[in-house]
């Protein structure tokens, strides 16, 4: 079925040059890549990620492949694995904010220990990443559905799709193979959404099961193993085996002005490490802090407004959002959040710590906080607002509209840079950290990307 969706999305994939690509297509690619390895780093010294590392050397022995930062050789299934996990541990990877998906991660987990121990070029890697990062977008803009109320982890069973792509980007495969890749993929594509409810760790893996998934799918089609071709427009194709019942899903999203309209400019870069559907609320909970010196004891209630759509994820319910049960449980609580930023003025790498978690000012606060409804909510924004009502009668309001990081509100290079060396504080050494960011902001000049990820690895 060469003229099948999956079909033609393989084509492109494997047609695709970087002399087809925008500059600006090239530039967000080459920051998002930086962007994700510091957030990599920044992961790095978790006990998590620790044990994920155990856990998959358990099961795979050496094989000439590295997780990022580490000068030690893995098995390619384990670099990936460890390195999904790494994106994804501290909540601060990129999203695309109208599905949800982190479309960068599983694409860049796969990518690093491939393009380094193949020592291919920078030219080659951001290939790869936007091959998987574009259609992992667009697969994402198929249904009009949450898949979250659906009970599916948006990264995770999307995510498996764009690793294959960008592995078989990678190693130049025929539209062919890498169709028959995304066929095996769709069997392949895991993830449900009950960690969201008790905060335990394996929602944090998601990316790493989605990274090993890819090479697995990639593996059986360089095997000659078929994939089906309506993998995802099929009768019994992915879409309507999750999303059922719907007769609205928009097949065309996938593959309409591929390579002319890009979806991943829409993919926002996160200014704090936590579910972007709550990073408007952060931003506004500490103007409102510095604006009016507020302090903890001044404030008498919180309200704090997002999409309805939100709620079962980040606010209910209550008493468990106002006591998150572990770190991760944190980053999807609306009331902890706000009450953490009113308190501690700053949301970065190292928040919602156990410390943060059992603080008992940051939970009296968090019991104040109440959500409503934001009428002004719209599925291509990130929006949201703060009220804070103090005891002396006053009423404070702080609106966002569209956050840092979105399209119509972008960070910079300088403001990814700064993220960077933010994350890389106390994992890298100032000079590694300079000549990271150099040749990453070059990557697609650089013949050959090992010299710079084994620059990565703590020196002795």
């Amino acid at each position: 079925m060469s003229d099948s969706l999956n079909r033609r999305a393989a084509d492109w994939a494997a047609g695709l040059t970087l002399d087809r690509v925008p500059a600006e297509v090239v530039e967000s690619t080459k920051l998002r890549v930086l962007d994700l390895i510091g957030v990599m780093l920044a992961a790095k010294p978790l006990e998590l990620v620790a044990a994920a590392r155990r856990a998959a050397l358990a099961l795979e022995g050496c094989g000439g492949a590295r997780i990022l930062g580490e000068a030690e050789t893995v098995a390619p299934m384990a670099a990936a694995f460890v390195n999904g996990v790494m994106t994804a541990v501290l909540e601060f990877d990129d999203t695309h904010i109208e599905s949800f998906i982190h479309p960068t991660a599983p694409c860049v987990s796969v990518a690093f220990p491939e393009a380094q121990r193949r020592r291919l070029s920078g030219r080659r890697l951001i290939e790869a990443v936007l091959v998987g990062s574009e259609l992992t977008c667009r697969l994402g803009r198929i249904t009009p559905v949450r898949l979250h109320n659906l009970g599916f982890h948006p990264t995770a069973v999307f995510g498996v799709f764009g690793g294959a792509y960008t592995l078989a980007k990678l190693r130049g495969l025929d539209a062919g193979i890498v169709a028959d890749a995304i066929g095996a993929a769709g069997s392949l594509s895991a993830g449900l959404n009950a960690s969201f409810e008790d905060g335990s760790s394996t929602k944090m893996m998601h990316v790493g099961f989605a990274a090993t998934g890819a090479l697995r799918a990639v593996a059986l089609a360089e095997a000659g193993i078929s994939g089906p071709a309506p993998v995802f427009d099929g009768r019994f194709g992915w879409f309507r085996s999750h999303v059922q019942g719907r007769e609205d899903l928009r097949f065309d999203a996938l593959c309409d002005r591929l390579g002319e309209n890009w979806e991943v400019l829409n993919i926002a870069a996160k200014v704090h490490p936590c579910a972007f559907t709550m990073m408007p609320h952060i931003e506004a909970a500490i103007a409102l802090r510095n604006t009016h010196d507020l302090r903890p004891e001044d404030i008498a209630q919180v309200v704090a407004r997002i999409g309805k759509r939100s709620f079962p994820t980040m606010c209910e319910p209550v008493a468990d959002k106002r006591r998150p049960a572990t770190t991760w449980h944190g980053r999807i609580s609306l009331q902890h959040t706000v009450a953490e930023a009113l308190v501690r003025g700053r949301m970065d790498k190292d928040a919602y710590a156990e410390a943060n978690l059992r603080d008992p000012v940051i939970n009296a606060l968090a019991d104040r906080v109440l959500h409503e409804d934001d009428p002004a909510t719209e599925a291509t924004r990130s929006g949201g607002t703060v009220i804070v009502r103090l005891h002396d009668g006053r009423e404070l309001t702080h609106r966002i509209d569209d956050m840092r990081g979105t399209r119509a509100n972008p960070m910079s290079r300088d403001d990814v840079v700064a993220k960077f060396r933010a994350n890389t504080r106390g994992v890298l050494k100032a000079g590694q950290a300079d000549a990271a960011i150099d040749g990453l902001l070059q990557l697609d000049t650089q013949e050959d990307v090992a010299p710079l990820f084994e620059g990565l690895c703590p020196s002795r």
